[in-house]
């Protein structure tokens, strides 16, 4: 029997990978399970072991190349064409990957000795990331929802949603049991969904 090819590997590696990114954009990353995952890759639950020993290894690779990518997208919003809705719900299931958790101890914790210690060079660090996250969020906002806004305070918007952003963080690191982060987000969007009077999903306005 032939041996299969390297290139047919990788290509069904990237299947799996892109299969789950589906499932997890759904479902979660906690809801969903790898045979959903193996059924959107169009091969068999057991097949699916042969490639990635678990759902959380699957998680931590798949998300890997796409958390530096969405971190690119909210500092560059302008070079790409990612909707708000849609790149609000890759950042927040970067949140229920393994490890993350230690990851928010650390922001966390440094945030907490440059308010104690008066850092001015962290705390200007942190002043500098917030302004250009707020400007991303404000950017995609208009770009995707227009006249929509119109009479909306855009700047305490976009301060509100990166406030549930760190919010939803410290909720998942104090309360492992309430509603994960794309629960929150989901239900959030329902909320600005009703005010928008459309779905979020509506694009460019």
């Amino acid at each position: 029997m032939a041996k299969v090819s390297q290139a047919h590997l990788e290509a069904r590696r990237r299947s799996i990978l892109e299969a789950a990114a589906r499932v997890f954009s759904q479902k979660g990353i906690a809801a969903a399970t790898m045979a959903e995952i193996a059924q959107e890759a169009g091969i068999s639950p057991g097949a699916i072991y042969r490639y990635f020993a678990s759902k959380e290894e699957l998680a931590r690779e798949g998300m890997a190349g796409p958390a530096e990518a969405v971190k690119a997208a909210w500092e560059h919003p302008e070079q790409v064409e990612t909707g708000f809705a849609e790149l609000s719900r890759a950042t927040f299931a970067a949140l229920e990957l393994p490890g993350a958790d230690l990851d928010t101890r650390l922001l966390f914790e440094r945030a907490l000795v440059a308010v104690r210690d008066e850092d001015a060079a962290l705390l200007n660090e942190f002043g500098e990331e917030l302004g250009r996250i707020l400007r991303a969020v404000a950017f995609l906002l208009k770009r995707d929802f227009g006249d929509r806004l119109e009479g909306w305070d855009i700047e305490a918007l976009a301060q509100a949603l990166y406030s549930f952003y760190w919010g939803a963080r410290f909720v998942q690191l104090m309360a492992p049991g309430a509603p994960g982060p794309v629960r929150q987000l989901e239900a959030l969007q329902r909320l600005m969904e009703a005010a928008f009077g459309e779905r979020m999903e509506a694009g460019a306005g």
